[in-house]
């Protein structure tokens, strides 16, 4: 099944970008989705999401109980976080297993 690229796009045929469901493409949207949201930001689920990196530094562990919890297509075996410094952004690189 496929699913919406994010941010949404359109091909030139004016058509929806998609993803294929289960590509790493897809496994690494999910993650950034995860990363990129913030706790308490959606209401049925108030727990999704990582707080802000920018506020606190990113906690593997932390990180791996959700994407486990929220994405149960894949099992993270290992989170890596660095932060750099001059862009401010953070680099996650993940293993997982499906």
């Amino acid at each position: 099944m496929d699913t919406l690229k994010f941010p949404i796009r359109f091909t030139r045929t004016r058509e929806i970008e998609k993803i294929r469901e289960g590509t790493d493409d897809y496994i690494r949207q999910m993650i950034s989705v995860c990363i990129l949201t913030e706790p308490f930001v959606l209401p049925l689920t108030p727990d999704f999401g990582t707080a802000d990196p920018s506020f606190s530094t990113v906690s593997p562990s932390s990180l791996m109980l959700n994407i486990n919890k929220f994405i149960p297509e894949i099992s993270l075996v290992a989170v890596n976080t660095l932060l750099n410094e001059t862009s401010g952004t953070v680099n996650v690189k993940f293993v997982y297993n499906r």
